[in-house]
């Protein structure tokens, strides 16, 4: 079943899985072919313009084009190459060992400039891999839906959310959880009594990536859509240096990216047992998840994800 494509950031991986120069990536049904050049790396439409290949399986690179495997054709890589054929570049934002995709520049929403700056003042660690049976818009839902996180993660005091705009275009989502089911408070390692409570805000950058503070600690999520109605889920932290500016410990990690999973794992149990097209009743309790749906609407594009899909640019 076709899956619907925002224009926003994804995550598509993290910079140690990829050690191929050419990478088939894909994100919905729109198939991608990363290329990785010494450090940098760039995103294309992988579909050949000459016959539809999937130019990333045989495919091979030649000073800024890459030859098509099925019938030898050298296609350009970007829009401004001199080949007969060519095919669009999307923008990437490699940083921290996190690797992102941008299907519209119009949607770029702050995330490259909120990533360097947390990369120069925290220490960013690549997390885990989740995959789930689930829309990909539904993991970055669930953070406007206060009241799930008594009934599936068992906080026993609903969190006090409110949203306000950011300065280029991200949603804001802020308020204050009762931290009873992470006794882990990650603070420069140290561990603090049940009950904390913790200052949240989540920075949604695009339906499919959010950046969340809780405390002094930062998780970075993802989710990226398969094609095959599953999506896969990638988790990050970023957390600063210790008092004496040495890195935070590896207990402190290894604890945020724990509770992490675990809050991830609690989840799970719901969206791969929910009917995703069944009718909702929301009600004015909801009103959080109506402003993201809302916010989810600004990244669709009148052309479909499936033209997209089999974009390529004009022969010349």
């Amino acid at each position: 079943m076709p899956q619907h494509l925002y224009r926003g950031w994804y995550q598509v991986g993290f910079e140690r899985e990829i050690r191929d120069k050419v990478t088939p990536l894909r994100i919905g049904n729109l198939r991608l072919l990363l290329v990785k050049q010494e450090n940098e790396f760039g995103a294309y439409n992988a579909t050949c313009p000459h016959r539809g290949a999937h130019l990333a399986f045989g495919g091979t690179l030649d000073r800024g084009a890459i030859i098509c495997p099925f019938h030898g054709y050298r296609i350009g890589l970007g829009s401004d190459s001199d080949c007969q054929f060519k095919t669009p570049r999307y923008r990437t934002l490699a940083v921290g060992g996190l690797l992102f995709v941008l299907l519209s520049e119009r949607h770029e929403n702050g995330l490259t400039r909120l990533l360097e700056e947390l990369n120069a003042t925290h220490y960013l660690v690549p997390g885990f891999t989740m995959t789930a049976q689930a829309p990909a818009e539904l993991v970055v839902e669930n953070g406007f839906d206060p009241a799930h996180f008594q009934s599936v993660h068992r906080l026993k005091r609903r969190p006090n959310l409110k949203l306000s705009p950011g300065d280029s275009g991200e949603l804001h989502l802020s308020g204050t959880f009762y931290a009873e089911a992470f006794e882990t408070a990650w603070h420069n390692g140290a561990v603090q009594d049940a009950g904390t409570e913790m200052q949240f805000l989540a920075q949604v950058i695009s339906p499919n990536v959010c950046v969340s503070r809780l405390g002094e600690n930062t998780v970075i999520s993802g989710s990226t859509p398969n094609g095959n109605g599953s999506c896969t889920i990638r988790v990050s932290v970023a957390a600063p240096a210790t008092e004496d500016g040495s890195p935070p410990s590896q207990q402190a990690i290894r604890a945020l990216l724990r509770d992490s999973k675990l809050a991830y794992e609690q989840d799970l149990v719901i969206w791969e047992n929910r009917i995703h097209d069944a009718p909702n009743r929301l009600t004015p309790e909801d009103d959080l998840i109506l402003a993201f749906q809302k916010f989810c609407m600004r990244f669709e594009d009148e052309e479909s994800a499936a033209n997209e899909a089999h974009a390529t640019c004009s022969v010349r």
